[in-house]
């Protein structure tokens, strides 16, 4: 399943839920922007219902429970990060959990990174691909386009 054909199904049912986990202020209106041009690409007919979980909250066992629940049960989760070597271990931790209880419905695992430019973030990306394989989601990555050039 690509992401427009989960926006058909998504249509449909008119409800979409969608879960993110971020960093900080840029990862997390990245996230608000890309749930902007969904929401816009879906119409009106369409609801999407966002949880937003900063990563420095995932460190409290009880809210990664909580955000972890949600995301089991999500059409979309979204992972927004700055590059590095590896996800934080509070995400990662959230991961594991809500992928143990992730129902058996089809679900988009999505990766919002930094521009290419600014660094890699090849081994969170094959971390990524390898829980969306494991839980049998659709995984899809973006990156921010380079700047336009004046």
């Amino acid at each position: 399943m690509t992401l427009l054909e989960g926006c058909r199904s998504w249509k449909q049912s008119k409800r979409l839920a969608a879960v993110a986990a971020y960093e900080d202020t840029l990862t997390d209106a990245r996230v608000a922007e890309f749930c902007r041009c969904l929401s816009r690409q879906m119409g009106h007919g369409c609801e999407v219902v966002k949880q937003m979980w900063l990563v420095n909250e995932l460190r409290v066992p009880q809210l990664r429970s909580i955000a972890a629940g949600e995301a089991a049960t999500s059409d979309l989760v979204i992972v927004s990060v700055h590059h590095a070597q590896s996800l934080p271990v509070e995400m990662s931790q959230w991961i594991e959990q809500w992928l143990a209880h992730k129902h058996r419905r089809p679900t988009v695992l999505l990766a919002l990174f930094d521009p290419v430019y600014q660094g890699d973030s090849g081994s969170m990306q094959t971390y990524l691909a390898q829980v969306a394989k494991k839980a049998q989601m659709q995984f899809l990555v973006h990156s921010e386009e380079l700047p336009e050039e004046i």
